[in-house]
């Protein structure tokens, strides 16, 4: 993904993720991810007592019939859950359950990297807000601000122009006139 950045949205990231996961990954690569994965564990250090031998029983017969960690995205603290799903997909074959656990890891990819796409957004943003110092309104326009307006500023000068901003593209890819 770093060969393939810059990408222009959140969206596109995502998208071509999920090609590159599900179209251009090889299983192997799939398996070091959910054998790196210990979703289990914490659901058992978090289980009331009562269920910590069957999530361990069932979690240990998961791990020998497929070959790596069992994968959900059932919150930890739900372990009562975690519990029916691991018993009910213990009876998948492995080509069901490497789709499961490959859709699976793939929501905690995209959780990630909408993470680290909203963490570089807040940080461009802090430095175009310091980039930009004080704000000085120009002594030569009025600038009026409609009521009902949302992605647009209206400035009125002798000519009377309306100028739109759009809020999707940096400044420079903006035509300001």
């Amino acid at each position: 993904m770093q060969e393939a950045s810059l990408f222009s949205s959140l969206e596109h990231t995502i998208s071509f993720a999920r090609d590159l996961w599900f179209n251009k990954s090889p299983i192997r690569a799939w398996l070091d991810a959910f054998s790196a994965h210990r979703h289990i564990g914490t659901v058992i250090s978090r289980a009331p007592t009562e269920l910590i031998s069957d999530l361990c029983q069932f979690g240990a017969k998961y791990r020998k019939k497929f070959g790596f960690e069992f994968l959900t995205t059932i919150d930890a603290r739900h372990s009562h859950k975690i519990l029916e799903e691991i018993k009910a997909r213990c009876e998948n074959t492995l080509l069901v359950e490497l789709d499961i656990a490959a859709r699976e890891k793939f929501y905690f990819i995209e959780k990630g990297l909408t993470k680290i796409w909203e963490r570089i957004f807040q940080e461009e943003l802090q430095e175009k807000s310091e980039d930009l110092g004080e704000i000085v309104p120009d002594s030569l326009e009025e600038e009026l601000v409609p009521s009902n307006s949302s992605d647009e500023e209206v400035w009125i000068d002798d000519k009377a122009t309306m100028k739109n901003y759009d809020l999707n593209k940096t400044p420079d890819k903006n035509q300001i006139e």
